[in-house]
């Protein structure tokens, strides 16, 4: 971009914003110095282990444009020979090959992209959330109530009032996009050690709160996905009208802009699924494979959303 080779400078109009992942991290500062706004997801401090709550906000309004590039080069690999460490030899053909694969794509694949109904409501409600604070992880903190010594395990037949009966659309709307609710399944199985999670004799282990400060929210542990050391604490606020707020432990837990996977879990099989005629009998191992692809989702986010071993400092 220095050289503006094959003008590469003339694709950028003003007002643009490039979108990019981390590992375009420490092309920052050329970008600036060639006067391009860049958006990137938060970076962590050395000792840091969450984001605050308006780094993930802005993360997610990255993620959810950023899952097409990443869907793209997901299709490309489906291609075993793209799927591979391609010997330089053989570098003068990729341009070639790379054409044949995108014809092939656009001529047979669905398309990328759908236009949905509730386009327009999603941009709203996300923009509207922006810059709120999470008022759950501020109530929790003001009245010390994340002490494992008032939490207790009770029944999920046992809550001190009714959680709400929730539609896809409802859930759509808390999720923002469907990438945590196509892992929700996985989650909860794994979570209730059971692939029949419409058994009315399911143990799905929810914890209340001994403290009356605290008698409208619950606590559901959940084991990483990426780490068998660790562990994460995700609270649901709720009424028998409405969801009013959630928090997670995870890296990702304070955003309010959607959700991270394991509030995502809660409210899907409390609202969703444990309400369902018939459950969807497959292993989870299954559904893990199934996300292996990035396009087999909608909006696919930075696996940030849990964990990372890797912490990167700002270079700003």
């Amino acid at each position: 971009m220095i050289n503006n080779y094959d003008d590469i400078l003339q694709w950028v109009e003003e007002n643009d914003i490039m979108i990019l992942d981390q590992g375009f991290r420490d092309s920052l500062g050329v970008l600036k110095s060639l006067g391009i706004d860049v958006a990137m997801p938060s970076f962590f401090g050395p000792k840091q282990n969450q984001s605050d709550v308006q780094d993930a906000n802005n993360s997610r309004f990255v993620t959810i444009l950023r899952w097409v590039v990443e869907s793209v080069n997901a299709r490309i690999k489906r291609f075993k020979w793209f799927n591979q460490v391609i010997l330089n030899s053989l570098l003068p053909y990729v341009q070639d090959f790379i054409y044949i694969v995108a014809a092939l794509l656009n001529c047979f694949h669905v398309s990328m992209v759908t236009p949905s109904p509730n386009d327009d409501a999603t941009v709203r409600r996300m923009n509207s959330l922006r810059t709120q604070n999470n008022t759950l992880q501020i109530f929790l903190t003001n009245y010390n109530l994340a002490r494992n010594s008032i939490w207790n395990v009770i029944d999920i037949h046992n809550l001190v009032q009714r959680f709400r009966k929730l539609s896809m659309v409802d859930l759509r709307m808390i999720t923002l996009r469907v990438y945590q609710l196509k892992r929700a399944r996985s989650y909860a199985e794994e979570h209730a050690d059971s692939i029949d999670l419409t058994d009315p004799h399911l143990e799905f282990p929810i914890q209340s709160c001994t403290d009356t400060n605290a008698h409208d929210i619950i606590r559901i542990r959940f084991q990483s996905a990426h780490k068998k050391s660790s562990q994460y604490y995700t609270y649901i606020q709720f009424d028998p009208n409405q969801i009013l707020a959630w928090y997670c432990t995870c890296r990702s837990g304070p955003r309010v802009v959607g959700c991270c996977s394991h509030v995502a879990v809660g409210i899907w099989f409390l609202g969703y699924e444990r309400h369902q005629l018939e459950t969807n009998q497959q292993p989870s191992s299954t559904n893990f494979a199934n996300l292996h692809y990035c396009d087999s989702i909608s909006d696919n986010e930075d696996s940030s959303d849990e964990d990372n071993d890797a912490r990167y400092s700002s270079t700003r």
